[in-house]
């Protein structure tokens, strides 16, 4: 079979945000393009919608900040938290230097984008075209077959095809997959907007956290965190909505968003956390949500791929369209993703909680935003993407467990006797402790990943699977022993715990 269309330098399989991002961006960088996307329209599922400001400067960089804009996307300054029920919020502004982020209609952006690269002679895309399989030779991915049998040959292979990545699987990358849960988005058109129209706002005390966000001028769009097992239908959602969550919002939101569910007037989406061990083999590579996600209340999926786009091209215009680029933007790529990874995780923990440890540690978190500037300048370094690494989460992290901790124990020795507060400090330690053991887990897959010297072919690339099992199972073997470790440490501290 011939291959399709015109040379190519770079192949990508997947038209979407990150996809058409990563054309752009290599388009510039001097590079001749494919994009394979399946699709013409968009998807019913819910897209991200909130860019940070490290996110809106690589888009202006690889020339598509002029696009998102047109597209009447809003500025956003940065977040307000709010206790339940609806009170003052704590104000978390970006650093004037970043710069802002941005909330934006995801169909409008792609449509955008669609027209933008279509100006670019540099980049074909070819949709509706669904890539099926890739192809191997010499131990090495060469290109991609799509459901047609036409092939897409290139020096360079990239998978962008979404979290559910099919071609993701035939490169042999070990995967773990979590259910967390249901997203519920519905949006309208409100003059009024949200009390604080330049900021995305966090409402908590339900069953899940609420983010809330200006997606237009005078658009209000609402993510609504649904848990597992609740009946779904439209008029089942409106009335979980009215019960669980109205008397988290003001009056008017409530109005508002339970009207929209009961219209029809939502998206949704299901929740994962997806964490990949590695993103590269011999001539192809995982970017954006192929390569995992967390939990979208961060809102940094959108800002991590663009991470993933920058990184990519730059590792190719240093290193050229070979494996070595692959490799170095493997390693940059993990030193980012798994600190947003840990981030995610313990904020979600923290702000969906019911039980005692995540009501203390969701108490000393807006209590350590209180407390000064720095710590809401530090929250925000981190939640944006700024600060980067996984020490300084660790860092903050322990600021907030100490803080919960003197006020566990002071509240409750104000009221009690000495040894009642025993079990809540130990309920509170062993939500910490999870997030903690998340992230040396997290720390040490990327310290694994810093001492490769090469890439391990792809399974379907070569005789055995051998090279590619040992290390996951010596990896794997390391992180069960450090958590039968802290289980049986948190087994002594509360015989109740799990």
């Amino acid at each position: 079979m011939s291959s399709v269309g015109r040379h190519a330098d770079v192949v990508v399989a997947g038209g979407g945000f990150a996809g058409l991002s990563l054309g752009m961006a290599l388009s510039r960088a001097g590079l001749q393009v494919r994009v394979i996307e399946a699709t013409v329209g968009m998807g019913k599922t819910f897209r991200g919608e909130l860019l940070h400001p490290p996110g809106v400067r690589a888009l202006e960089a690889i020339g598509l900040g002029e696009a998102m804009w047109s597209t009447g996307a809003v500025a956003v300054k940065g977040f307000a938290a709010f206790r339940s029920p609806p009170a003052e919020p704590v104000r978390l502004p970006y650093a004037p230097e970043a710069g802002p982020g941005a909330g934006f209609d995801h169909g409008k952006l792609l449509m955008a984008f669609r027209r933008e690269l279509g100006e670019h002679r540099a980049v074909q895309v070819s949709s509706p075209v669904r890539a099926e399989t890739l192809m191997f030779e010499a131990g090495r991915v060469v290109g991609v077959r799509d459901a047609d049998g036409g092939e897409h040959r290139a020096p360079i292979v990239i998978i962008a095809d979404g979290r559910h990545s099919k071609l993701r699987a035939q490169l042999g990358v070990g995967v773990t997959s979590t259910l967390l849960s249901y997203t519920i988005a519905p949006g309208w058109e409100d003059p009024q907007g949200l009390p604080l129209p330049e900021y995305g706002h966090i409402f908590v005390g339900g069953p899940g956290p609420v983010l809330a966000y200006p997606y237009g001028q005078g658009r209000v769009r609402m993510c609504i965190d649904i848990p597992l097992g609740v009946t779904t239908g439209r008029a089942s959602l409106a009335t979980y909505v009215r019960h669980h969550f109205a008397s988290l919002v003001p009056a008017r939101l409530a109005t508002g968003m339970v009207a929209a569910i009961e219209r029809g007037h939502f998206g949704s989406s299901a929740n994962h956390a997806i964490c990949t061990e590695q993103c590269a083999v011999p001539g192809a590579a995982l970017l954006g949500d192929a390569g995992g996600c967390a939990h979208p209340l961060s809102a940094g999926g959108m800002t991590a791929a663009l991470h993933d786009v920058t990184t990519l091209v730059d590792c190719l215009r240093v290193h050229g369209l070979t494996d070595e680029a692959l490799l170095v933007y493997q390693r940059r790529r993990y030193r980012f993703v798994r600190a947003r990874e840990v981030f995610a995780h313990a904020l979600y923990e923290i702000l969906r909680g019911a039980g005692a440890g995540p009501r203390a540690l969701r108490e000393g978190v807006f209590r350590y935003w209180e407390r000064d500037a720095r710590s809401r300048q530090r929250s925000m370094q981190i939640l944006s993407g700024d600060d980067s690494t996984v020490a300084s989460f660790v860092t903050e992290y322990a600021r907030v467990v100490g803080l919960s901790s003197w006020q566990t124990s002071r509240s409750l020795l104000r009221d009690r006797a000495a040894f009642g507060v025993a079990r809540p400090l130990a309920a509170l330690l062993w939500t910490a402790g999870g997030c903690m053991d998340v992230a040396r887990a997290k720390l040490m897959s990327t310290l694994w990943l810093d001492q490769q010297r090469s890439l391990t072919p792809a399974p379907a690339a070569v005789s055995t699977t051998v090279p590619t099992a040992v290390p996951r199972r010596r990896l794997s073997l390391a992180v069960v022993a450090r958590k039968t470790t802290l289980r049986r440490m948190r087994g002594w501290l509360d015989p109740h715990a799990p």
